[in-house]
Formats: structure tokens, C-alpha cells, sequence
């Protein structure tokens, strides 16, 4: 995918995917956002789903999982990624010149490409990995959280603290930026099947936390040392996802 290739070889050179040791353990996720033109919806789908089956012809082993944007104030983008890999596997796609020739030819004449960004899954206070795991949810909520730079490690130490107190009943995978954005940076997936699920949930932080590992006394802590935080709702898009 064209702009994919030129913003991936970006991020490597960049050196945002740490050292060889620690990629060798690290599972990446990259995510990509596309606007659609108005009233090319139907050639953007169809685009889309003729550039997966070039992946499928090309035997690409990765995952690509697409998505709405169905709530908040980016509505209606597109979004697709792959999640669960090793960085080093998107050196190793198979013809990347094909790929963005193919995806320019598909699918950018109907929409815009607006943004790209690494992550790494952070596995320690993730009670799931379904995507990890190859099992979208038909719904998830997006929390994007941000963090000032010298608060990092105070976040994580009580964060982490947090999980070591118990389980609640709130599935989330967590995952630190890694490029494309400011440093600080945390998204967090919580899947659902459906609105009902949202009944009960709290909308602060720390009782998101609370939810997730049962009460403690470090949830406010962690709270208190972010930034900001939004969430966002993306519908899953099985005919425009690819899972080899």
C-alpha cells in the first residue's frame, strides 16, 4: 500500500522500534486512517476488498483488520491495521512496490490517507489480547490516553500496581506508542458485542481501572498523572479484513 510502504520505512529508519532484542519479544500493532470521499463509500469498499485478495494471491501472512469509526469526533474514517506481529515483519511483506502500486490504483483514488502510527503491545496490564488472538469483537472502544513524558514511569508503576490487586470483570489490551505520535501516548481496547455492554461502565479512569483489576489503592494514583484521555467507538468490518 503505497503510503503504507513510505510510512513504515519511515518509522524503522526512525528507530522507533527499540533494539533487536527487545523486537524479537515485542508484538507491533500499525494502525492506518484513510477518509472516504463523499459518495464514494461503494468504490471504496470494493477497492479495499479487491487490494486484500491481492494480500491473499501474494500469500501475505499478516492480519489486516478494518474498521468504522462510529463514535466520536472522527466519525466515519476508516481505519485498518495489522496487530500482533513482530516489527520486523513488515520488513518481510511480500512485494512492497506491488502492494503500494496496487493500493494506489484500488483504493486511493476514492479516499485520503490521514494518519499512521506504531504501537507495542504492552502486555502486563492487558487482561486481553483478542486481536492478538485473531478474534475481532464486532465492536470496540478506542481509549487514547496521554501521559506527560516525565510522569511515565510513575504512571506504569502504579498502573501495574493496580493489576496486581485482583480482576474485575473489564477486558482491555493496552499498548505504548511507539511512533506517529506525542510521547506519553497509550491506546487502550476494550471489545464489546453491543451498546447494552456499555450499561454500568464507569466514564472516569480511575474507575476504568477499578473495573478492569478490582478496587486498590493505587487506581487514583495512576489516574491523576494522565493528561488526557478520549474514547472512540470502531465498527468491525469483516468483509474489509483479511485474517490468514
Amino acid at each position: 500500500m503505497a503510503w503504507r510502504h513510505a510510512a513504515l520505512a519511515a518509522l524503522l529508519a526512525a528507530g522507533l522500534v527499540g533494539g533487536a532484542a527487545q523486537a524479537r519479544t515485542e508484538q507491533a500493532a500499525f494502525l492506518f486512517t484513510y477518509d472516504i470521499d463523499r459518495g464514494q463509500e461503494a468504490a471504496f469498499e470494493a477497492g479495499y476488498a479487491a487490494h486484500l485478495q491481492w494480500h491473499a494471491d501474494h500469500h501475505d501472512t499478516l492480519p489486516w483488520f478494518g474498521w468504522t469509526v462510529t463514535s466520536g469526533p472522527r466519525t466515519g474514517l476508516f481505519v485498518d491495521g495489522t496487530f500482533g506481529v513482530p516489527f520486523a515483519a513488515m520488513d518481510a511483506r511480500p512485494d512492497p512496490a506491488g502492494d503500494g502500486a496496487d493500493m494506489a490504483a484500488r483504493v486511493l483514488p476514492y479516499a485520503k490517507a490521514r494518519a499512521y502510527s506504531a504501537h507495542v503491545l504492552w502486555p502486563e496490564p492487558s487482561t486481553v489480547r483478542s486481536l492478538e488472538d485473531r478474534q475481532p469483537s464486532p465492536v470496540v472502544d478506542v481509549y487514547t490516553l496521554r501521559v506527560a513524558p516525565g510522569d511515565v514511569a510513575a504512571f506504569e508503576t502504579a498502573l501495574l500496581a493496580s493489576a496486581k490487586t485482583g480482576k474485575g470483570d473489564l477486558a482491555w489490551t493496552w499498548y505504548r506508542l511507539a511512533g506517529g505520535g506525542e510521547l506519553g501516548g497509550y491506546m487502550v481496547l476494550v471489545p464489546r458485542r453491543g451498546w447494552a455492554e456499555l450499561a454500568g461502565r464507569p466514564a472516569d479512569l480511575a474507575g476504568l481501572i477499578a473495573a478492569a483489576y478490582g478496587s486498590g489503592p493505587d487506581q487514583r494514583r495512576a489516574a491523576a498523572l494522565a493528561r488526557s484521555a478520549e474514547v472512540e467507538t470502531w465498527s468491525y468490518k469483516p468483509k474489509l479484513s483479511r485474517i490468514p
